[in-house]
C-alpha cells in the first residue's frame, strides 16, 4: 500500500491518473471528504472530483475508485468514515478487490 495525499480533493484525479499510469498498482483507491460550506464552491469542487476520479480510470486503464464523501456537516463526514453509518474508506477498499477479482482477473 502506498499512501499520497493533495492538498484538496480538487486534485485527486490529477494524482490518480498519474499513480494509475504508472503501471505499478492493480488500482488507486481515491479517498477524500468535500464537506458544504456558505457557498456553491462545494458543488464545483464534489462534482470535479468525481470527473476527475472518473477520467483518471479511463485514461490510465486502471480502475479508480471514487470513495470521496460529499457531506452537509463535519458530524456527517464523522459518521460516514467510520462512525455510525458506516465506513466509506472499507467499501472502496471492498470495491477495488472486488472489481479486480471479478472482472479483471477473470478477463
Amino acid at each position: 500500500m502506498y499512501v499520497v495525499w493533495v492538498p484538496g480533493s480538487f486534485e485527486i484525479g490529477v494524482v490518480a491518473q498519474r499513480l494509475g499510469s504508472s503501471g505499478r498498482y492493480h488500482a488507486v483507491l481515491c479517498i477524500g471528504a468535500v464537506i458544504r460550506g456558505d457557498t456553491t464552491h462545494y458543488d464545483a469542487v464534489a462534482n470535479s472530483a468525481a470527473s476527475g476520479v472518473l477520467s483518471a480510470g479511463l485514461k490510465s486503464d486502471v480502475p479508480c475508485i471514487f470513495g470521496v464523501l460529499t457531506c452537509d456537516n463535519m458530524e456527517q463526514a464523522l459518521n460516514r468514515a467510520g462512525g455510525k453509518s458506516g465506513n466509506k474508506g472499507v467499501e472502496t477498499a471492498l470495491t477495488a478487490v472486488k472489481l479486480y477479482d471479478e472482472v479483471l482477473q477473470r478477463g
